[in-house]
Formats: C-alpha cells, structure tokens, sequence
C-alpha cells in the first residue's frame, strides 16, 4: 500500500520536475532554481543513505526490507526534489 503510493507521488513528482526543466530550466532564473533544489536534493539522499545503513547495522535487514528501504529513499529524494522546486520557483 505505501509502496504503490510512493510510486504515484513518484511519477507526478518526475512529471514536474521534467517538465520544470524543459519549459523554464532553460534561463538563469531556471537554473538557479535546479541548482538550489539539487543541493537539498543531495541532503535528502546522504540523510537517507544514512539512516538506512545506521538502522542496518543495528538491526540487519532481510532482503525485502533492504529493498523497500532504498526505494522508500529514492521516492523521499524525487518528492524533496519537486517539492523544493515549487518551493524555489515561488521564492525566486
């Protein structure tokens, strides 16, 4: 159920991050504005990556969880990443 939730907030985030890119990233208001949501991006990931490995090494993950973890990761980073860039775009 979270997984097939996070795949559908993935897609859309994806969906507006291309299209961002393709209409407005083009110019140097655009370019600031990916260059700003890259570095909180960047955060998201190392936070995440983070966080997986401390609470595997403490409790060490099956396969599945393992799998689940990082691809739970991965929708945190896409989401942050359109997330900051609805932020960005009204800020700029």
């Amino acid at each position: 159920m979270l997984m097939g939730f996070a795949i559908v907030l993935d897609m859309l985030a994806v969906f507006y991050w291309a299209t961002f890119r393709n209409t407005e990233g083009k110019d140097e208001r655009g370019a600031e504005i990916l260059g700003k949501s890259s570095s909180i991006v960047l955060m998201l990931f190392i936070i995440g990556f983070s966080v997986i490995t401390i609470m595997n090494v403490a409790t060490p993950f099956t396969n599945t969880q393992f799998q689940s973890a990082f691809s739970l990761c991965f929708s945190a980073v896409v989401i942050g990443n359109a997330l900051s860039i609805m932020y960005y775009k009204k800020r700029i």
